[in-house]
């Protein structure tokens, strides 16, 4: 069977964000770690934060 444009619409859009996210991750992981610049070491631990909240939220696994 195959599914309905509005869910392969969906399904596609999906695909993207998780994409997004996965590439945002990546650029806040590839700061130069060599110097510790207090400014970047805390914008890289809040995407940390972000990338495993927004992680456990996709799961389902978010209990607040």
């Amino acid at each position: 069977m195959s599914k309905t444009f509005s869910k392969q619409l969906g399904s596609t859009l999906a695909h993207i964000q998780d994409l997004f996210d996965t590439v945002f991750h990546g650029l806040l992981k590839s700061g130069n770690r060599k110097k510790k610049n207090k400014i970047m070491t805390n914008i890289e631990d809040a995407g940390d934060a972000y990338y495993e909240t927004y992680s456990d939220i996709k799961k389902g696994n978010d209990k607040k």
